[in-house]
């Protein structure tokens, strides 16, 4: 695909270009040669509307003159009769510029005539109306060629005594009209001049704006864009200096829960809509106003249950004033991914101390067997045993759905690792819960769960005994109740009102990574399941309880009321 130099013909290279331009040529030739048409014919007409309305006027003044009703009312043959009219109806023909004044007897026969040959002559026309009474005009084919005529009566007491006709010829009008030719080839000149560089103009902006590139390199430029467009794994978003949207693709659609996955009738984030009025979560609507008017970097935000990182910068000048690029990144599975690291880490760190202390237990019971101690070597072998097994065992037993039961376990031994003590207590009621198990999502119970036991366990590590985290599951009436409660300092009634705003937290962010996104999510699945997260203090008026109740389904809650 080949860019076009930089001063090259804006004809020279694009055959795209140089069709259009030669379409405009050949459009402005046309209009302007039609419109030079138009504007010598109606100059015609306008000559010919003159001429009649000078006949007319001519014909009716002779018909009333004087002279002529005087001539005609004293008498005489043609010959007398044309010796007193023709000089009458010479000199107003030379007057009025007219080609003829024929004066002429109710019978037809002429009293005058430009040629006086043609003078007793029979007129050439039809008189009959105008022997009647009655002043007409029309277009007639005479003696001297096509003329504009009127013929109108003379009447001298009371009765058409003779018939006056005035014409103008044709050709006259013709030369009369072809006077403003020049006018009209000069407009249709510069008329011309004005649309060619016009169009020279829109070629080169046309040229510049397709990048000299053919309608099949546009079309398939645009088929790649649109394909990788659709296929990145990013969500992407383009929003010009106004705040309207450019572009946006798929995932974008996915990540920010639009309605439509392709631009369509209806669609409300269809280009040229403004950014404001997508209908997505103030929080991220909050990112991407703030990314309009500086670089974002990795900045996080909550998106329903996701959790994005939104990067912004400028599109570039090429783009447009103002335009900024906006892509979406989704951390949810990302952080799972390092949460699971971080649990595998300290799994295997665990299990590196229990094998070094294994090792030690080992080498107590071999001494004290060939000591011969066999009852001390026993004890000391299922202490070992019991070591081997972990907090998690005892979780394990005492949880009755498995997705939690793995959960608490794995947190068991993370509160072991920061040496807090941990108990999980199960108080549902096995008949309200089908196949021992909630009746939730099992992500939404790791999110719910895991979350608040992180954020237990993360407030009291590092503080002073006691260092003490508690979990309790419980089914009261139609609803199941998830309550965890810490011995850490507690939290203040003004912070307890914000603690589930995403990005707000009472603490640092450790290795840079965000803060204030678990909380937020408990909140917004909480809402989502129908039910409520609050927090208080335990019933000593120590520590902090987060407590989660969820309506249990119609299915659960029946089977609750039937054990009941």
């Amino acid at each position: 695909m080949r860019l076009p130099f930089r001063g090259e013909s804006p004809l020279r290279r694009s055959r795209l270009v140089r069709r259009l331009f030669v379409l405009q040529v050949v459009t402005i030739l046309l209009t302007v040669g039609g419109l030079a048409v138009l504007g010598v014919y109606g100059a015609r007409e306008l000559e010919h509307d003159a001429a009649a309305r000078l006949t007319r006027a001519t014909a009716l003044s002779v018909a009333v003159d004087p002279e002529v009703v005087g001539a005609l009312r004293a008498g005489g043959d043609v010959p007398a009769l044309s010796a007193r009219l023709q000089p009458v109806a010479e000199r107003v023909r030379t007057a009025t510029g007219t080609s003829f004044v024929v004066v002429m007897s109710p019978e037809g026969v002429r009293y005058s005539h430009y040629n006086p040959e043609r003078i007793g002559g029979i007129y050439q026309g039809e008189i009959a109306p105008a022997v009647a009474g009655r002043t007409y005009t029309e277009l007639y084919p005479g003696t001297l060629g096509p003329s504009v005529r009127t013929v109108t009566p003379v009447v001298d007491r009371g009765r058409v005594v003779a018939v006056v006709s005035v014409g103008v010829l044709q050709t006259r009008i013709s030369d009369l009209a072809f006077r403003w030719l020049p006018a009209i080839a000069a407009a249709a000149g510069v008329a011309l001049l004005i649309g060619l560089g016009l169009a020279v103009l829109l070629a080169r902006r046309l040229r510049r704006q397709t990048l000299g590139l053919e309608p099949d390199e546009i079309t398939a430029a645009y088929t790649h864009h649109d394909a990788v467009l659709h296929a990145v794994g990013e969500g992407l978003l383009v929003v010009d200096g106004g705040g309207r949207l450019v572009v946006v693709n798929a995932e974008a659609r996915r990540l920010l829960a639009l309605a439509a996955a392709r631009p369509g009738p209806g669609d409300p984030a269809e280009p040229g809509r403004p950014l404001a009025g997508l209908g997505i979560d103030p929080a991220v609507q909050a990112v991407l106003a703030r990314g309009l008017r500086e670089d974002l970097r990795d900045e996080p935000a909550l998106a329903g249950e996701r959790v994005l990182l939104v990067n912004s910068r400028h599109a570039g000048p090429a783009a447009g004033p103002g335009t900024r690029v906006f892509t979406l990144r989704d951390r949810t599975e990302l952080a799972g991914a390092l949460r699971e690291r971080d649990d595998a880490r300290g799994k295997v760190d665990a299990l590196s101390g229990q094998a070094h202390e294994f090792a030690n237990r080992l080498q107590t019971v071999l001494t004290l067997i060939e000591l011969g101690d066999t009852t001390d070597a026993a004890a000391a072998g299922s202490a070992a045993l019991d070591r081997t097994r972990g907090p998690g065992s005892r979780v394990v037993a005492e949880v009755l759905d498995p997705v939690l039961a793995a959960l608490l376990a794995d947190k068991a031994w993370l509160a072991a690792e920061h040496d807090v003590t941990f108990t999980v207590t199960d108080a549902c009621d096995p008949d309200a819960l089908p196949d021992l198990r909630l009746p939730f999502a099992a992500d939404d119970l790791v999110s719910l769960v895991g979350n608040l036991v992180d954020n237990a366990i993360e407030v009291v590590a590092g503080r002073d005994a006691p260092r003490e985290v508690a979990v309790t599951l419980r089914t009261t009436g139609a609803r199941a109740v998830i309550a965890v409660d810490d011995s850490g300092p507690g939290v203040p009634e003004e912070t307890a009102r914000e603690l589930f705003t995403f990005g707000f937290s009472t603490r640092g962010a450790p290795g840079g990574r965000p803060r204030g996104i678990g909380l937020a999510l408990v909140d917004r699945i909480a809402r989502r399941l129908g039910g409520t997260v609050t927090v208080g203090a335990r019933s000593d008026g120590t520590g902090t309880v987060f407590t989660v109740s969820l309506p249990l389904p119609p299915a659960a809650d029946a089977r609750h009321d039937g054990g009941t």
